[in-house]
């Protein structure tokens, strides 16, 4: 069962009769914040995605007695017995695991026009900064730039001198004595009859929700593998994957795992692709921007 979308933030700011519409939840904002700010620490650094292990099949051939006894000094001969037994060369099927390589991708944060980057690159890195200086600088960042998130929402207006001059607005007016239907109704009509065009929307918008969880995981993943040296085993324990380190259990294939690496694995590469993404000015998105 799909969850309903929660509706736009609306509120009326009384002082100004002005509505205010913010478009996202402030916790997706925050994560969007947390990462493009990773992202501009990290400019001119290279990230590789993609990389994996793959079994390659080799071949060898070694000498192998087959039958007989091994006892003492062996005295070859090509295809003569050795005490019993015949030296024969066999092959020996096997394999053998190597890295291969992925994408690399040198970072270079762009796409965010509106935003002044340069206030993200003069704040202590974001990785060096305690949850309370994490809060303290994306409040003091979102009461600046909250009006990128917003939507563009009706305007009261008592002067025709404050009218706003843009082609993003069409103005008309409203006899008071109307009710809310036949205004609604009317309001409709004009637009289709007119065929007025939607315009833009917000200056920044989000390809989708932010899973929060999900999105908690793949930061803490990140930012334990880039600034501690615990293995994969431990990480996964300590971000919620798994109650107990070194529990194993059986795949699908019939090979035994430890449970916890393949959820850091993936949390990890999605992290990486998150900021791959961001700084090209896409949020957020795990996957290749291709996909």
């Amino acid at each position: 069962m799909s969850k309903k979308k929660k509706p736009k933030l609306t509120r009326l700011k009384v002082e100004t009769k002005k509505l205010e519409t913010i478009a996202y939840r402030k916790w997706d904002i925050k994560w969007f914040w947390r990462w493009l700010k990773l992202a501009v620490d990290m400019e001119g650094e290279i990230i590789e995605v993609g990389a994996k292990k793959v079994l390659v099949q080799q071949t060898k051939k070694r000498k192998q007695l087959v039958g007989g006894g091994a006892r003492g000094k062996l005295h070859t001969l090509k295809d003569r017995g050795v005490l019993g037994g015949v030296l024969k060369v066999q092959t020996v099927s096997g394999g053998k695991w190597k890295k291969q390589k992925g994408t690399s991708y040198k970072i270079k944060v762009k796409g965010w026009n509106t935003i002044n980057l340069n206030e993200l690159r003069r704040l202590p890195k974001i990785m060096n900064m305690t949850k309370n200086e994490i809060f303290k600088h994306f409040n003091k960042w979102f009461a600046k730039n909250k009006h990128l998130f917003g939507d563009y929402s009706v305007q009261f207006v008592q002067d025709k001198n404050n009218m706003i001059d843009s082609d993003d607005y069409f103005t008309v007016q409203i006899p008071k004595s109307l009710d809310r239907r036949t205004i609604d109704n009317q309001i409709d009509t004009l637009m289709k009859g007119l065929k007025l065009k939607q315009s833009r929307k917000r200056d920044i918008t989000f390809n989708r929700g932010v899973q929060k969880d999900v999105m908690k995981k793949q930061w803490e993943v990140y930012k334990k593998k880039t600034t501690t040296k615990l293995d994969n085993s431990m990480i996964a324990k300590q971000v919620g994957y798994i109650d107990k380190v070194g529990a194993q259990y059986i795949s699908k294939s019939g090979v035994k795992q430890t449970k916890g690496i393949r959820s850091v694995q993936k949390s990890y590469e999605s992290a990486k692709y998150i900021i791959i993404n961001v700084s090209k000015g896409i949020f957020p998105k795990t996957t290749p921007e291709e996909e």
